[in-house]
């Protein structure tokens, strides 16, 4: 995939002062459930890197979504899209709302970032069907979920076409506790980009 945008000059497009470290895109992946969610806020909290977050730009896109092929991918693309910009403004970023169930879509994403010489970190937020079903049940009862795709047979619809993570990805046992994947998941990504935790 060619970039639609032309390329910043390095001049315009170094990092703010403030930012230190090495710029980094986060993969999170992982099914439906898994907790990529509370994950991706705790690296915006406390790492100060951007959410692309692909179910608020599907929203967007499509207020009235039918959550089709094509809604999908086209909200996949903007995801993409954001990740470039951010990018060119020198910011880190942790995607959100993508299972990455197909390697395909992770290879899209370096190939985006690799060109401004950012570090893709593919973190793989190992959870068990059962559980992940659960969770999304117990969300659902709670009214935190409300969207058509947020069910627990959504589970067993990505499970089936989940390919395994990359080679050399992060993987966190995702039966752990909020808090405890969410430590581990800064510590890991700060440790990569070279940088503390707030």
């Amino acid at each position: 995939m060619s970039s639609a945008l032309t390329p910043v000059p390095a001049a315009l497009s170094a990092p703010p002062a403030a930012v230190t470290g090495k710029p980094v895109v986060v993969a999170l992946i992982g099914l439906p459930g898994a907790g990529k969610s509370v994950v991706a806020r705790a690296l915006a909290d406390q790492l100060d890197y951007r959410r692309v977050d692909r179910d608020a730009i599907r929203h967007a896109m499509f207020p009235r979504c039918s959550y089709s092929f094509v809604e999908k991918r086209a909200s996949f693309r903007g995801v993409l899209l954001a990740l470039e910009v951010n990018c060119m403004l020198g910011e880190s970023s942790v995607i959100d709302g993508c299972t990455f169930s197909r390697r395909a879509d992770l290879a899209r994403v370096d190939q985006v970032v690799r060109q401004y010489a950012y570090t893709p970190v593919p973190l793989f937020l190992d959870c068990p069907s059962e559980l992940a079903r659960e969770r999304i049940a117990r969300d659902v009862a709670e009214n935190r979920h409300l969207a058509r795709d947020r069910n627990p047979d959504v589970v067993g619809e990505v499970l089936a076409r989940m390919e395994p993570p990359p080679p050399g990805a992060l993987t966190i046992d995702a039966r752990l506790p909020a808090t405890e994947v969410c430590r581990l998941a800064v510590e890991a990504v700060a440790r990569i980009a070279g940088i503390g935790s707030r």
